[in-house]
């Protein structure tokens, strides 16, 4: 069975794609685990100084795995904890905090969870199809993953309420416009493009990388 996420290195690239397509990239807690585990090596290795996270097949992601979130309302609340915080939350702080810069290339759907990942990372290079939706407000939740706390940094109060309290669908040219998105692209050059964007942020000095990093955190 093919690995949850696929790690390659292409040059200082480390590449990360969330490998469930027949799934549209649903997201469960062994994925989030094995992608807080994936940024953590390549933010370790030396040779790498960028990442791009990206989805294999037609999406980014859909979000959370329904049978996951089926799951998760018959949880004790312990275990609860565990999961969205050890396993989803560690995967988005994870990407958040990643000493080296992380573009995510989104195709397609960026739903949920998913959304909130693509939010985690430094830059978002999204396909002219691409979707941006925190439609958590549908599940009678509230985006836990850090999107209530950066969205409004991106796009203003106004926008991050409308995308949370209605679930607002946003594609790449207005993502773009709204500032949730560096770039917006022919699907077909999405990853060449997500691709020379991550090369040419690892071709910066590393060491003040992180330094800017971690300053614009505080800020």
């Amino acid at each position: 069975q093919d690995p949850p996420v696929l790690v390659t290195r292409v040059g200082a690239v480390g590449v990360l794609t969330l490998n469930r397509p027949q799934a549209r990239n649903a997201l469960t807690p062994e994925l989030m685990d094995q992608l807080r585990h994936a940024v953590k090596t390549l933010d370790d290795d030396d040779a790498i100084k960028a990442l791009l996270l990206t989805g294999a097949g037609t999406a980014f992601s859909a979000g959370a795995d329904i049978s996951f979130m089926d799951r998760l309302r018959r949880m004790p609340q312990q275990q609860i904890k565990d999961q969205v915080y050890d396993s989803f939350q560690g995967a988005t702080r994870a990407l958040r905090l990643c000493a080296k810069p992380v573009v995510a290339a989104v195709n397609g759907a960026a739903f949920g969870a998913g959304c909130e990942l693509a939010v985690a990372c430094d830059f978002r290079i999204a396909g002219n199809s691409a979707v941006f939706c925190e439609n958590w407000i549908e599940m009678g939740a509230i985006p836990p993953l850090g999107g209530l706390f950066l969205l409004p940094r991106l796009i203003g109060l106004e926008r991050a309420s409308d995308m949370v309290m209605r679930a607002t669908r946003i594609d790449g040219p207005r993502a773009v416009e709204i500032d949730l998105a560096t770039l917006s692209v022919d699907d077909a050059d999405l990853h060449q493009t997500a691709m020379n964007f991550a090369k040419d942020l690892a071709s910066k000095p590393g060491a003040a990388m992180a330094a800017v990093k971690q300053g614009l955190r505080r800020s």
